[in-house]
């Protein structure tokens, strides 16, 4: 049986609906290198904190509590997070033996361990995927491309988080030794990364397109380099090339402003030299 559900009730499901949907909406509406998104994840505590605590100055010490730096991925599983801290303010407001400090500390040391996992499954993962779809659909001129890519994203945030959220919010401290405890992080973080890894070497296999042009004429034959020499050796040769060089340049710390202006230059030259 979870901690808060030994505690009383006295939240109700549109408080947390109403913290849930803050949260989404403003957490990154402001940020700064002192709170970075302190502000956004504030927002969907503050009608919490107005309600658990009628003291003014229990109020005070819990806004500041939570304006205090925060930083972590805020579409996927951040709301996991919120859930976890209103379920432990409860507990609080309602007489636990649990200060502002530790709570304070449990949510910090959730920042960097689900910043890794969301980043990992929603911009390395859903997103490509998503976004591989739409662009086939899209490219026959099709509307229902971003239509597509606008609803599926949507639904895969709101959906994922919201069921994080409660589920975290109704497990309270349970939850964290659960996830921890259990061996639960290490397992996600290798089945995210090679999801992620394998996801986006099918994009760069499928929507690379590079080709020679180039053609050697030798006394009555010509050969065109790319059917008579690259495709012998591996097909998709360059197309495999460039995402080896994008690769490396990453690998090197270049920019990626300097690595799209090198695939530009690339593409202009060869263009002009009549190669590719």
């Amino acid at each position: 049986m979870s901690n808060t559900s030994e505690t009383n009730k006295l939240l109700t499901k549109k408080d947390l609906n109403t913290s849930y949907w803050m949260f989404e909406i403003f957490a990154q509406a402001c940020c700064s290198y002192e709170r970075l998104q302190a502000p956004g994840f504030f927002s969907g505590m503050k009608n919490v904190i107005a309600k658990l605590y009628p003291d003014k100055n229990d109020r005070i010490e819990a806004c500041q509590r939570h304006m205090e730096f925060y930083n972590s991925e805020f579409a996927l599983v951040g709301p996991l997070i919120l859930g976890l801290t209103i379920a432990l303010e409860e507990e609080k407001a309602s007489g636990a033996d649990l200060d502002g400090t530790a709570i304070a500390a449990i949510k910090t040391s959730l920042m960097g361990p689900l910043a890794g996992i969301g980043d990992t499954l929603r911009q390395g993962t859903f997103i490509p995927i998503i976004g591989s779809i739409a662009i086939s659909i899209g490219q026959t001129g099709n509307l229902l491309g971003p239509i597509f890519y606008f609803v599926a994203t949507l639904v895969l945030n709101f959906g994922i988080s919201y069921n994080l959220f409660h589920r975290a919010y109704g497990q309270g401290r349970d939850f964290v030794g659960e996830f921890f405890e259990s061996g639960k992080m290490e397992k996600i973080m290798t089945m995210v990364t090679a999801m992620g890894a394998i996801t986006i070497g099918a994009l760069a296999a499928t929507t690379v397109k590079l080709s020679s042009v180039a053609e050697i004429t030798l006394g009555d034959n010509v050969l065109n380099i790319q059917e008579g020499i690259f495709d012998k050796i591996c097909l998709n040769l360059l197309p495999l090339g460039v995402v080896m060089l994008t690769f490396y340049l990453m690998n090197k710390k270049v920019s990626v402003n300097k690595v799209l202006l090198i695939l530009f230059a690339i593409g202009i030259i060869g263009g002009i030299a009549g190669i590719i």
